[in-house]
């Protein structure tokens, strides 16, 4: 997967965007049974707007230079790097089958109220085969606040997006959060990647999926310690996503040695019957060595819990 990451990041790169089309649609998202689903409408613009629009995206291709794969515990990508995922591994899969079937002249919003309401927009590059590329934004809460350092200012004006100098009615950000191309989106915020595609909602369903699965091994004793602490926090949740990822808790080779290393090390992790107990002190311990984020090191001969687990030599 690393390689065809790179690929298609290098692919992206060798692209001529001179002659793309430049569109803009906003993307509203309502609930049916908790679950998100999504409207897309297009927003005309004039010949000013897409040319800057059109820039944003360009810029930040060209500062993309490395890609990393996208983790449920990987940090911020740096300045010059993206995180990567299949696209279809979230919800933007869904908005881009229904982008996919509009017309970008006749399927467009039809008033302001419904600009209001959007929660992301996306830029979006064509040429003769269809759609290219697209940048895509959620939008912050107060996106339509006057005069904000580093946004764009716009007139909605007879149903179109016009660039202004002075006069600011919305505001459309310089960066994106996000680029789609060939079935990866290359993710440049995280943070906003997660919130704009309903990745906690994700991780809360992945948790309670572990929950299940966990019960039926009958790995934990004092399971309702880790429910309740976990509930819907995002850092805990994170936790429980790389857990189910890595699937250790499946491996009765990985508990043995994690029951011997305890013992030996004095990490005092109390097993019942080769079951894990959970206590309130304990938890933080056993949800690390899950991670398989307690790691030694052979310079000083020291154990350390660590943020991340990237291998030295990962193609290896």
């Amino acid at each position: 997967m690393p390689n065809r990451q790179k690929q298609t990041l290098q692919q992206l790169k060798a692209l001529d965007f001179r002659t793309a089309n430049v569109t803009l649609a906003v993307v509203k998202e309502y609930k049916r049974n908790r679950i998100s689903q999504y409207t897309v409408r297009y927003v005309p613009i004039d010949q000013r707007l897409e040319n800057r629009l059109r820039n944003i995206l360009v810029n930040h291709v060209n500062h993309s230079n490395t890609v990393e794969e996208y983790t449920y515990d990987c940090p911020e990508p740096e300045a010059d790097q993206v995180r990567a995922i299949r696209y279809e591994e979230t919800d933007f899969y869904r908005i881009f089958e229904q982008l996919e079937d509009l017309n970008p002249e006749e399927d467009i919003i039809e008033n302001v109220e419904e600009l209001v309401k959007s929660k992301a927009y996306m830029i979006i590059l064509r040429n003769s085969e269809g759609i290219q590329v697209v940048g895509f934004k959620t939008l912050p809460e107060n996106w339509r606040m006057k005069r904000s350092k580093g946004l764009i200012p716009l007139l909605f004006n007879e149903n179109r997006f016009e660039d202004l100098e002075q006069e600011n009615v919305f505001s459309i950000s310089r960066s994106v959060d996000l680029l789609y191309f060939n079935d990866f989106l290359f993710i440049l915020s995280k943070k906003d990647f997660e919130r704009g595609l309903n990745f906690r909602e994700g991780m809360i369903n992945n948790a309670e999926e572990m929950y299940e699965e966990v019960t039926q091994l009958n790995i934990f004793i004092n399971m309702e310690i880790l429910t309740n602490r976990v509930g819907n926090n995002q850092r805990y949740l994170r936790k429980i996503a790389t857990i189910r990822n890595l699937g250790h808790y499946r491996n009765q080779m990985y508990l043995q040695r994690l029951q011997n290393l305890s013992t030996s090390k004095g990490w005092n992790i109390q097993f019942e019957e080769e079951r894990i107990v959970i206590t309130d002190e304990t938890l933080e311990d056993i949800l690390t060595l899950l991670q398989n984020k307690r790691l030694h090191s052979e310079l000083t001969e020291e154990d350390f819990d660590v943020e991340s687990t990237k291998p030295v030599n990962p193609s290896a």
